[in-house]
Formats: C-alpha cells, structure tokens, sequence
C-alpha cells in the first residue's frame, strides 16, 4: 500500500509539472502572436517611411514647377 501511495505521489508531482510546462507552452504561443504584431507594424513603419519618402520627391517635384512656371 505504501508502494502504491508514493507512485500515486510522483503521478502528482508529474502532472503539476505538467501543467507548468503547459502554462509555459500557453506564454511561449503569446509571445509568438506579440512577435507577428511587432513583425506587422515593423511592415506598416516602412511603408510610413516609404510614403514620407514620395511625399518629399513630390514636394521637390511641386518646387520645380513653381520655377519652371516662374520661367514662362
């Protein structure tokens, strides 16, 4: 009987340790889904970038117009 209580102990300690390594396992899956967010707004800062980027030639382009209407 003292055989079958320690086995019935040890089942226990695995099974809260396996509940840890699930938490574990449930945090690591948070992380990943933080990770895509972080990767889409990553995505999002370079079109911001590209855009400021046009929005600069154009208000080149708009100076250039404006000396080339000066010059007719």
């Amino acid at each position: 009987m003292l055989k079958l209580s320690l086995i019935l102990t040890e089942l226990l300690k695995l099974s809260l340790i396996l509940t840890e390594l699930l938490k574990l396992s449930l945090i690591d899956t948070e992380l990943l889904k933080l990770s895509l967010i972080l990767t889409e707004l990553l995505k999002l800062s370079l079109i911001d970038t590209e855009l400021l980027k046009l929005s600069l030639i154009l208000t080149e382009l708009l100076k250039l117009s404006l000396i080339l209407t000066e010059f007719l």
